[in-house]
């Protein structure tokens, strides 16, 4: 059964992050998905808080599409935004994704450009952000 947050302000939404963040035990692949400004980094970067690392170093890695971080794990955080739809359409797996399965905690942005297996992963987590008005998100994950 998924669980579901409702967050009013940023601060809940980078609170729900540290949540899901102390749950993880390595080896994790958290497939984030949601529209534009959703809160996606923001809940990524109380992810990062919650392994040990510096929130205030965490950005979005848009243009470079990952950015490695170190904490209690490493935390390899990925965007996908600039890769789109032919991602999905796509046989090749992401070797960004690929190198790293085994080692620390990957959080992807946009995942819903990933293909369907990403989703059927074992150490898979979903997190959807769904945006319901200007300050509230509901955020469901399981």
């Amino acid at each position: 059964m998924p669980t579901k947050v409702r967050s009013s302000s940023p601060e809940e939404t980078f609170k729900t992050g540290e949540k899901v963040g102390k749950r993880l035990q390595g080896r994790e692949i958290i497939l984030l998905t949601g529209e534009l400004g959703a809160g996606k980094t923001l809940l990524t970067k109380g992810i990062a808080a919650a392994v040990g690392i510096d929130a205030n170093e965490v950005v979005s890695p848009t243009f470079t599409i990952m950015n490695r971080y170190e904490g209690r794990f490493s935390l390899y955080h990925i965007d996908l935004y600039r890769l789109g739809e032919n991602l999905k359409h796509t046989a090749a797996a992401l070797p960004e994704i690929d190198e790293h399965i085994d080692e620390g905690i990957i959080v992807i942005e946009w995942a819903q450009f990933l293909p369907d297996i990403y989703f059927n992963l074992k150490n898979s987590i979903k997190i959807d952000i769904r945006v319901i008005d200007d300050n509230t998100r509901l955020v469901i994950y399981s």
